[in-house]
């Protein structure tokens, strides 16, 4: 294991649950120096943060942190900045799935996603920024979707707002690596987190440290885009590869996905 995350100081959004949770712990286990986690939810911040200060003792930072609201964003990234004097990974995570067919989608559906997928993101990309170039080096990793890079029926809300990230992350990315920044964006398909709620994830689901492990592979490696688990790899490669095929592949999601909402009101 190389040394890459040892003694650096990070932001995470989202961080009291799912990827969020699995990127502090994974960081915490790596030897960083301090873990700035920011969440919405108060009660599961409160838990986690105590039981990872109790493994990782002074290194642990909980703030209550509404990623829709810039001035708490900017607040959790000064702090990380003022701990030690420099600002070296900012994880924008937080977020939600939204998957429903269109004729339930309102317009205020479609305001809340862009605030938290994509304005959520912006704001602590941009909020960085200035901080990382200031010192010359930083690498912020935005969370992206599979559905951000491929077209995928009953996630439209979903999909623009994760295309969205994914374009800003590739464009900063060729704009401020001569300032000494990194940007990577992860597009997972799908993870076994809360973010499916009640219900049970699909089968083609992977663990989260599997898929931190994964994420922190490719960070290391530099890498801009990171996919996974394999099969979502695969699929990316068919629509770039082989649209005709593709095509067939997700006209038939679509159909089962179809039928899922007639007979079992959700879409697997």
């Amino acid at each position: 294991m190389s040394g890459y995350f040892e003694n650096k100081v990070a932001v995470v959004t989202g961080a009291a649950s799912g990827i969020g949770l699995g990127i502090a712990e994974h960081l915490l286990a790596r030897g960083a120096m301090a873990v700035f986690m920011g969440d919405v939810n108060e009660t599961n911040l409160e838990r986690e943060s105590r039981r990872l200060g109790l493994a990782y003792q002074g290194k642990v930072f909980p703030q209550l942190v509404d990623v829709t609201n810039l001035e708490h964003v900017t607040k959790l990234i000064s702090a990380a900045k003022a701990f030690d004097g420099h600002l070296d990974f900012v994880f924008n995570n937080a977020g939600m799935g939204m998957t429903l067919p269109t004729e339930k989608i309102t317009f205020d559906i479609w305001r809340f996603i862009i605030d938290l997928n994509l304005m959520g993101v912006v704001y602590g990309t941009y909020a960085a920024i200035p901080l990382m170039r200031e010192q010359g080096f930083g690498h912020i990793i935005n969370a992206g979707s599979i559905t951000g890079r491929i077209p995928v029926p009953y996630q439209a809300v979903y999909a623009a707002s994760k295309s969205a990230v994914i374009s800003m992350t590739e464009s900063l990315q060729y704009e401020l690596e001569a300032d000494g920044l990194q940007f990577s964006v992860f597009c997972p398909g799908n993870v076994r987190t809360p973010i499916f709620g009640e219900l049970t994830p699909p089968p083609d689901s992977i663990s989260v440290d599997d898929a931190v492990d994964y994420i922190f592979e490719e960070m290391e490696n530099k890498s801009l885009v990171i996919i996974f688990p394999q099969i979502m790899r695969d699929v990316d490669a068919l629509y770039r590869g082989n649209r005709e095929e593709f095509d067939k592949t997700i006209r038939n999601l679509a159909r089962e996905r179809r039928e899922n909402y007639r007979t079992k009101g959700t879409y697997f």
